[in-house]
């Protein structure tokens, strides 16, 4: 596809300033003022064409190959995404696809992989701020850690302060986790069907999830966008168990926070191909010695997400 002229939208998130032309109302804009006296680090994302293939290129998945400044994503019948230098994301569009099929890899893919390349760390994981400090949620895929995180928002009033992905920056170059930072962005949750159904959201109301049918996209208030990470005070591993038994919250060894932490790298595929492995050891295991671990283990039977929210706000609130 040829580049042409286009609207510029500019966002902020992941802690990055973005000038973009492509709109997404699940992120958060920039004021006219901050446009030009930002001191967050800019990116953008523009439409034009991008290569077949990178030159000298490692191949690390059927679709993704890499080399030591570039990423280019194939999507079978979708588009081509190249992200670039840690500031640069180019979109080429196939003929027929609307933007709604390709946001999903721009928003996680095409950001996560800016991250990296900045030597950022993205987690899978959603954050609540409680009194006493912010708590991430974490797990494997449909663990529910987004159904857990708005349904404590919406029992305890305590802010969401973001879902799905989160970027954290330790900038000291002494490799501890001084002044380290943790990013957000993106306003919006995706919730299976009968998560929004026992949260009492209305689904005719909300964009179904392209992927995935049965999961649709919820809005959410623009949160704070950045924390310091020292006002994160735990991480909790979700998982299911049997219908006849009760919620477990069990607290982790501090190998196993760190495992945690490592575990929610994503994806985890592309971490090798830029960071320093050892680097990443050293500032994780540092950063889970602070932090509350635990492991909470919950049946899918019904009623089992209001035990759930009573047992674990009684924990962190």
């Amino acid at each position: 596809m040829t580049a042409t002229a286009r609207p510029i939208y500019y966002y902020k998130l992941f802690g990055l300033a973005v000038r973009s032309e492509i709109e997404f109302p699940e992120f958060t804009m920039m004021e006219a003022e901050e446009i030009s006296s930002t001191e967050r680090p800019w990116a953008e994302l523009i439409h034009s064409d991008v290569p077949l293939a990178l030159e000298g290129s490692t191949k690390i998945a059927e679709w993704v190959e890499v080399t030591t400044s570039e990423c280019l994503f194939s999507v079978e019948d979708k588009c081509r995404l190249l992200v670039s230098g840690g500031n640069r994301i180019v979109l080429d569009l196939f003929d027929g696809v609307p933007y709604e099929d390709v946001r999903p890899y721009l928003t996680t893919c095409g950001f996560a992989t800016l991250a990296f390349q900045r030597q950022y760390i993205p987690l899978h994981v959603s954050a609540v701020e409680t009194p006493k400090g912010v708590w991430l949620f974490t797990g494997p895929s449909g663990a529910g850690k987004s159904t857990l995180s708005v349904a404590l928002s919406k029992a305890m009033d305590w802010p969401l302060l973001g879902d799905d992905l989160a970027v954290m920056e330790f900038p000291d170059p002494a490799n501890t986790i001084a002044g380290g930072l943790c990013h957000f962005g993106v306003n919006k949750v995706k919730l299976w069907d009968d998560a929004a159904t026992s949260l009492g959201i209305d689904r005719s109301k909300l964009e179904r999830d392209f992927f995935r049918p049965h999961k649709y996209h919820v809005m959410i208030p623009a949160g704070r966008g950045t924390i310091a990470c020292e006002n994160i005070v735990g991480i909790m591993s979700l998982s299911w168990g049997d219908d006849d038994q009760d919620v477990t919250l069990t607290p982790m060894s501090g190998s196993a926070t760190f495992s945690t932490l490592m575990n929610g790298i994503y994806p985890p595929f592309m971490a090798p191909a830029y960071l320093d492995l050892n680097r990443l050891r050293t500032l994780l295991i540092g950063h889970s010695q602070t932090l509350k671990g635990v492991s909470a283990v919950r049946p899918k039977r019904e009623g089992s997400l209001d035990e759930a929210i009573k047992a674990i706000a009684a924990l962190i609130g």
